[in-house]
């Protein structure tokens, strides 16, 4: 959509995002909370997120803003800190090249090579040879 950073792009995604149900009944379609870096602090998407009931766990920039009347923002450091798997991720598949170059041209097929990546990796972790 012509935007030049991520957080235009946040709210249709997670627009999209549908949660599979741990619990018979009715499945949960939303986040409870969002995980993001300072990138996101901004004060639409804090909205979009608190209209939807999800938390948005996101550290303030260091910028020269003006403080805002009311309380502060509440900030979860050890709930930020759940990030790490998320980052450990994205540098994992940095390091499988065909996904980190996007040498597929169909959606299809990368999603497909995303998914044999990610067995390959369980494969690596639940069944390795080392005693």
């Amino acid at each position: 959509p012509g935007q030049h950073s991520d957080i235009g792009y946040a709210q249709p995604l997670l627009d999209q995002v549908r949660l599979p149900s741990a619990r018979p009944g009715r499945p949960r379609t939303r986040a409870r909370q969002l995980l993001a870096d300072k990138g996101y602090d901004a004060d639409d998407l804090r909205h979009y997120c608190e209209r939807r009931g999800i938390r948005p766990v996101i550290p303030q920039r260091q910028g020269v803003r003006k403080p805002k009347p009311g309380r502060p923002r509440m900030f979860s450091a050890t709930r930020y800190r759940q990030r790490n798997v998320i980052e450990r991720l994205f540098g994992w598949l940095k390091s499988c090249r065909r996904i980190a170059t996007r040498y597929d041209k169909l959606a299809s097929s990368f999603s497909a090579m995303f998914t044999l990546a990610c067995i390959r990796r369980c494969f690596r972790h639940y069944f390795s040879y080392r005693t």
